[in-house]
């Protein structure tokens, strides 16, 4: 904590970009750790023991940003899609078993090694070998895995409100499915006690 605040001191006294980014970093992690936010942990958990509130602040989440994202774009900011190739399939499927195997992802994995979890900092040290791993072999597989595809721009297909529109409903279908399951989930276990 002392280091914090002589780093936070001597930046202010520098001006720049990097005392915004330092209070920015600090309110961020700590919104991080006290919602616990984790999405391994919110997917997960649905599945294994019907806890569904992660998972529900997510597709909140989710729906906010996506008007955010909306007003952006609708105020000129240009738009960034990107094609999806076979290094999406593979790399979600590798992300998506160590993330479970690690028992968290990228936010989640951080927050815990602060707090003092051994595990999770071990954790973090093969997070970075990995990203290392793949930033040093990723010109060599990049053209084996990329592969452009058609790009798919919900907004210029339906246009702006149309594609806002089934982007709500796809949203709002996968929130009532949550719904759904934590129903369904605890349903069976009040038969099984």
């Amino acid at each position: 904590m002392v280091l914090l605040v002589l780093l936070s001191i001597q930046s202010f006294k520098l001006g720049g970009i990097f005392p915004l980014l330092l209070v920015f970093g600090l309110i961020f992690g700590f919104l991080l750790e006290k919602g616990q936010v984790c999405f391994t942990s919110a997917f997960r958990d649905l599945w294994t023991v019907g806890r569904t509130q992660m998972a529900k602040a997510i597709i909140i989440g989710m729906a906010l940003s996506t008007i955010g994202t909306f007003a952006f774009i609708q105020l000129g900011v240009v738009q960034k899609i990107l094609w999806a190739g076979p290094n999406s399939l593979i790399g979600g499927l590798i992300f998506g078993i160590g993330i479970v195997i690690a028992g968290g992802c990228e936010t989640g994995w951080m927050y815990r090694a602060v707090e003092g979890q051994v595990h999770y900092m071990i954790v973090g040290i093969g997070n970075v070998i990995g990203s290392i791993l793949v930033i040093v072999s990723w010109d060599k597989l990049a053209p084996l895995l990329t592969n452009e595809t058609q790009k798919i721009n919900l907004l210029s297909t339906f246009g702006d409100y149309g594609g806002l529109t089934i982007t709500y409903i796809g949203l709002m279908l996968l929130f009532l499915f949550v719904l759904y399951y934590e129903k369904r989930y605890f349903a069976k276990s009040k038969k099984g006690i």
